[in-house]
């Protein structure tokens, strides 16, 4: 019997011993910490109540203390590690649908901690019978950090994050632009310092064509299972429309019955919501930039192309209200020149570019608000129906 209580123990101290091994290889060194104290402080516990002599009291405890535990790691995996969300709008059609509930790893870029007793999950209903806290729900009762992660944002990567001042609505999109790039869209395509970013096969865009063959062109989409919405625009010159991804347009590109293929290209409106919309510059959601993309310690000038381009990020994310006075810039009635960044942003952007509002129309994203990237999806009830086929499917 002893023999077998002894290899259990050795079994579990190599199981341990592994695991911490592995986040330490992940750089994840404050995880290992905590679970070295959190398995500590257990044991003492446990220790300390095997020592009570009235047998009801004790296991009373050791059942009250085994609770604790658990849920204290059930806090610490949603809080630190990882989440779960339902994806709320078609914006990133067709690497995530509506409906689909996926999995957000925060230990990828590393967790935030909580700027408030509200943001901790079930800690937070005691907070709610409190009139004072409650009337302070929204606010953030500590400064913004962030523990290390096991990587940094790569472009391409597809992340959760809070839209705005809003801590309670996420946003799910795909990074293609990172701190200190200098990103342009020429024409719908992505260039980030001058380099064609190489986007992946699920990006969607609107493309128009000519159909000679209607009832070819229709039959032959069938067969290649395309179930986008096809619609016509112009019935004279037999012009069609639909949103798809390169991939699928290549193959309508092939069918004998279109001609005149081309990807429809945003034209200049000053009505429309662009991150820098002026008559001079005349952006759109297919041509805009270059633009340099802010990066903890930039700095920049402060004139009035550099206000007009960054001063909502300015006043929103890094506190600082700019106010100009007869051409010069002032900071609390201190004159300023320049201004020097106080976190990274990155541009984000749906895979369905006409279907997404994005950093195009909202401007670019600090660090701080970045939750975890989709690590994959659980599941899928896409079109109302079960998709088996999505269970646990990474993304590309």
């Amino acid at each position: 019997m002893n023999i077998k209580i002894e290899m259990k123990k050795k079994t579990k101290i190599a199981i341990i011993s592994v695991l911490l091994l592995f986040i330490l290889i992940k750089g994840l060194f404050w995880l290992a910490i905590l679970l070295i104290l959190l398995l500590a402080t257990y044991k003492l516990i446990v220790w300390s109540i095997s020592h009570i002599k009235i047998v009801f009291i004790r296991k009373l405890l050791k059942g009250f203390i085994s609770f604790v535990f658990i849920f204290s790691i059930a806090i610490g995996i949603k809080l630190l590690a990882f989440d779960i969300y339902k994806i709320p709008s078609s914006s990133m059609e067709k690497t995530l649908f509506p409906g689909d509930v996926i999995v957000v790893n925060k230990l990828k870029y590393g967790p935030r901690l909580p700027q408030s007793p509200f943001q901790i999950p079930w800690v937070n209903i005691a907070f709610y019978f409190n009139d004072y806290a409650r009337s302070k729900m929204k606010a953030s009762w500590w400064g913004f950090k962030r523990l290390s992660g096991m990587q940094d944002v790569k472009q391409g990567d597809v992340f959760v994050f809070n839209l705005g001042l809003y801590k309670d609505f996420f946003v799910v999109k795909r990074c293609v632009g990172l701190p200190g790039d200098n990103f342009e869209m020429r024409d719908g395509r992505i260039f980030t310092n001058n380099q064609l970013f190489e986007e992946p096969d699920a990006v969607r865009n609107t493309y128009q064509f000519s159909v000679k063959n209607r009832e070819l062109f229709y039959r032959k989409i069938d067969s290649l299972k395309i179930q986008e919405g096809i619609r016509r625009v112009d019935r004279k010159r037999h012009l069609m429309e639909g949103t798809f991804s390169k991939k699928d347009f290549e193959k309508i590109k092939k069918i004998k019955a279109v001609t005149s293929t081309e990807q429809r290209i945003d034209t200049f409106d000053i009505s429309k919501e662009i991150v820098k919309n002026s008559k001079r510059d005349r952006w759109t959601l297919d041509n805009l930039g270059p633009v340099q993309i802010p990066k903890k310690g930039m700095v920049i000038p402060m004139n009035a192309e550099t206000h007009y381009l960054y001063g909502k990020i300015l006043k929103q994310f890094e506190k600082c209200i700019i106010t100009k006075k007869s051409g010069t810039y002032f900071v609390n009635e201190k004159e300023i020149t320049n201004y020097t960044f106080k976190q990274n942003y990155y541009f984000m952007m749906g895979d369905n570019r006409k279907g997404t509002i994005d950093s195009r129309a909202w401007g670019f994203l600090p660090e701080s608000n970045i939750i975890g990237k989709v690590q994959c999806v659980l599941f899928s009830n896409q079109y109302g129906e079960f998709q088996w086929n999505r269970i646990f499917k990474k993304l590309d």
